[in-house]
């Protein structure tokens, strides 16, 4: 591990012939140690065309390889993918598909593999009702129940599914709410063992929402205001090996730029580093972060996806790109 700041940035890729809009990666690091990152492309956003691509990085060769097709529902769009490795280094990729025309009539669906991510099984519904979501990564409790954040895009509303038994059951706990509207929630275990979730603030909120547990999820605090801005884009948390908290988030309340990392050294309640890994115009969103075991901390986000026209979804394939950084904790600190 690198001791003094370290910073570095690459492209998964360019371009994807035929599919010029990418969005909303989630990143993970495998058994043997490389990592895996998937997103969702396709034409426009909510295009029927629209499937959920990965792409390996390769520890012996530093690269990332050509990205593939890993998840493609026949005439429907799939979006949201998020990866997750169990105690029994199980990959796990949960992911939404639309059976209508928009985000309020997806279900909750996932797929397996059993051999690092080479192979995967066939999809399996989670949760059959519409309107319910993934986005940011679940995480082991430390009693070893799997807790995966979701949100309702209908009503604009947080909760957190819950596996006692290893992914074979999930139960549904928490419904945090707000005037504006909280989503997409992110949830990371304290020092103490409580947990702190934080959220997407809808309509023109302009911060960051958090909630807390104390009962490993079961039930929830009423959700209150942070001094974190948040321009209606997504957001992730990370607990590091330093018990550390590193948040990646759009530091604005009007537009998806810059985009930051920040880190808290007091479980949350001060967040007194922060750094920019985009800044400028255009969007720079949806960031995925974790800590791999070498100790660097691993964003992989939006780069550049297109406002223009926002309200026309085919507008949004304009540019989209997907992007990886690399750094610690001494440079967000430096």
């Amino acid at each position: 591990m690198v001791e003094g700041p370290s910073f570095s940035i690459k492209e998964i890729f360019d371009r994807i012939s035929g599919r010029p809009f990418n969005h909303a990666p989630t990143l993970v690091e495998l058994p043997g140690r490389d990592l895996l990152a998937a997103w969702y492309g396709g034409s426009y956003e909510g295009a029927k065309d629209v499937v959920v691509l990965s792409s390996r990085f390769e520890r012996i060769s530093n690269a990332w390889k050509e990205p593939s097709v890993l998840v493609d529902t026949p005439d429907r769009s799939d979006g949201n993918p998020v990866l997750f490795v169990d105690r029994y280094e199980n990959v796990w990729l949960f992911y939404v598909t639309m059976e209508g025309n928009w985000w309020d009539s997806c279900v909750i669906k996932y797929v397996k593999s059993e051999d690092g991510g080479f192979t995967w099984s066939s999809p399996t519904i989670l949760r059959s009702e519409w309107g319910w979501m993934t986005r940011n990564k679940p995480l082991t409790l430390r009693n070893g129940y799997i807790l995966l954040p979701i949100y309702d895009e209908d009503r604009w509303r947080s909760m957190v599914m819950i596996s006692e038994d290893d992914g074979e059951t999930w139960t549904r706990y928490g419904d945090i709410k707000t005037d504006q509207g909280v989503i997409q929630p992110t949830v990371v275990q304290l020092r103490d063992g409580s947990l702190l979730m934080y959220m997407r603030t809808g309509g023109k909120g302009g911060y960051i929402w958090k909630s807390a547990s104390t009962d490993n999820g079961r039930t929830w605090t009423a959700a209150c205001k942070t001094q974190l801005r948040n321009p209606n884009s997504s957001i992730e948390m990370v607990k590091t090996s330093d018990r550390n908290i590193v948040l990646a988030f759009n530091d604005s309340s009007a537009g998806r730029s810059p985009l930051n990392v920040a880190l808290s050294t007091n479980d949350g309640c001060t967040w007194p580093f922060k750094k920019s890994l985009e800044i400028g115009q255009g969007e720079f969103s949806y960031p995925s972060v974790i800590q791999s075991r070498d100790g660097n901390i691993h964003v992989v986000y939006t780069h550049r996806r297109g406002e223009i026209g926002q309200f026309d979804r085919r507008f949004h394939a304009h540019g989209a790109n997907i992007k990886h950084v690399t750094l610690n904790e001494a440079w967000i600190k430096s």
